[in-house]
């Protein structure tokens, strides 16, 4: 069933990606290495919560992942990777994504994990995710779309998701951040986030998992 899947996850990557960006893909894979910061943060600490001027997050739609499964021919290689790996994490059961939107396009896209979730993260993620402490959530998988760059939008849906989760009585929130991606480990922090551990991420021959 698991070898299935993968099967059907390589072949949508290949049919989307092209075989050049597919290869390239494929041979990042056969062997690296890369660190990853784990950053929390307590929900009762105010510091980032205000979304002043905010544009607002809308649960996603069926019509949101086709939107964004069209705009992919439109995007540069690198992109096109990272959305792939974002309607695939969707295509889990990771149902929970919040997107954005302006000029009647999807801009922003970003999820919120809860702990009823653990299920499925030690399933499916357990070589990338730790399971979440009983009130505790993570924000993960944020991503701009590139027209949409620079105008606050992982900043304002971080704290939207933020918002979201202390209503609902969450106490803590965690993420992960690739240690090259300077800029948002510093949005993160000057959101109140802090760097608790930093671990590494092999991949070798197809397989990623990350060690805690």
């Amino acid at each position: 069933m698991k070898s299935a899947k993968a099967l059907t996850e390589i072949l949508y990557v290949a049919r989307e990606l092209g075989p050049r960006s597919s290869l390239e893909l494929l041979t990042s894979r056969i062997f690296s290495i890369n660190h990853y910061y784990i950053l929390c943060k307590s929900l009762s600490d105010a510091r980032g919560s205000a979304a002043a001027g905010k544009t607002e997050l809308f649960p996603i739609s069926e019509g949101d992942v086709r939107e964004i499964e069209n705009s992919l021919t439109a995007c540069s290689a690198a992109d096109r990777r990272e959305i792939l790996s974002r309607l695939i994490f969707y295509q889990s059961g990771f149902g929970n994504c919040y997107v954005m939107r302006r000029d009647n396009k999807v801009t922003f896209m970003q999820w919120i994990i809860y702990p009823t979730e653990n299920g499925l993260i030690r399933e499916k993620y357990a070589n990338y995710y730790c399971p979440l402490g009983e009130k505790q959530v993570m924000i993960e998988n944020a991503f701009t779309f590139p027209a949409y760059r620079g105008l606050g939008c992982l900043a304002s849906g971080t704290r939207q998701l933020m918002e979201l989760a202390r209503a609902q009585g969450y106490r803590s929130a965690v993420c992960y951040i690739r240690k090259d991606r300077i800029a948002a480990v510093n949005e993160f922090v000057r959101m109140g986030f802090t760097i608790t551990r930093m671990i590494p991420e092999y991949k070798v021959l197809g397989g990623i998992w990350r060690s805690f």
